[in-house]
């Protein structure tokens, strides 16, 4: 059986009213989320799926088309569950995402999903911060890393460091943070948003092994972000998965080792 393929500029002689073909053309593309979404939507050029760290068949998989529930409206019944928040920081090229995730049993539910981009500091806090005081909101994890710092400090003023923590990004920190999402993924226990943008935001993150057999994540900035819907998501995770994790801390004390351990360490 042979199989046959019509790809846009196949089409576009047979398509077009009104338009010249280039015109046409970066107009469909412009719709598109990112340029492998039109490649494989438009082109005949299937996705890579070894290259991403996440799949195609992951993503659909856990995606729902439900409306979000407003959170910030604290009054708001359809809430049951303890939330959990993660926040990627930007400022001009890069988003600001708030992810909002509730906890229904053993599954993550968005809730919420806020993409700020060239807003000040003070008024990105006037969307998050109705956000954290929620009642529900059990912990929100904010991305500690440049920019970051300021927010982690003046938040943890507010709330208190039990409600708040800093993330601060390395390579080991993001490899721990995505792993358990992508586990998730996997366990199909998450739901996210059946959204263009954020699917294409979660296909971006590519993992790499250097020379020295070091694991790196990486992405490709876009004028849509840099991935920051994929870290969004990954605190929120981490946030949801209790206050053990991938947070760079110094210790106040000494360690102590549980008496049976002891015991077998001394002889």
């Amino acid at each position: 059986t042979e199989i046959y393929t019509l790809s846009l500029h196949d089409a576009l002689p047979i398509s077009i009213q009104g338009m010249c073909e280039a015109e046409y053309f970066d107009f469909i593309k412009s719709g598109c989320a990112d340029e492998e979404s039109f490649l494989q939507e438009y082109m005949c050029q299937p996705a890579d799926d070894d290259a991403a760290f996440l799949t195609y068949d992951m993503i659909a998989s856990c995606e729902v088309s439900d409306p979000f529930a407003d959170i910030c409206d604290v009054a708001n019944p359809s809430i049951k569950g303890p939330l959990y928040v993660g926040v990627d920081i930007g400022r001009k090229k890069d988003l600001t995402v708030i992810w909002v995730l509730e906890l229904l049993g053993d599954t993550l539910w968005t809730r919420h999903v806020s993409c700020l981009q060239g807003m000040a500091k003070p008024e990105q806090e006037k969307v998050l911060y109705p956000i954290i005081e929620a009642p529900n909101v059990q912990r929100c994890c904010i991305d500690n890393t440049g920019l970051g710092i300021g927010w982690v400090d003046d938040a943890q003023a507010r709330f208190g460091p039990r409600r708040v923590e800093g993330v601060t990004f390395t390579q080991r920190v993001k490899e721990s943070l995505a792993y358990p999402g992508r586990g998730r993924f996997e366990d199909r226990t998450i739901r996210i948003p059946y959204d263009p943008k954020v699917r294409a935001d979660l296909r971006q993150v590519r993992k790499e092994t250097t020379a020295a057999g070091n694991i790196r994540f990486t992405a490709e900035r876009t004028p849509d972000g840099h991935a920051d819907r994929f870290w969004a998501l990954a605190l929120a995770i981490h946030a949801a998965g209790g206050p053990s994790g991938p947070i760079e801390f110094e210790s106040t004390g000494t360690r102590r080792a549980s008496a049976g351990l002891e015991k077998y360490l001394n002889g």
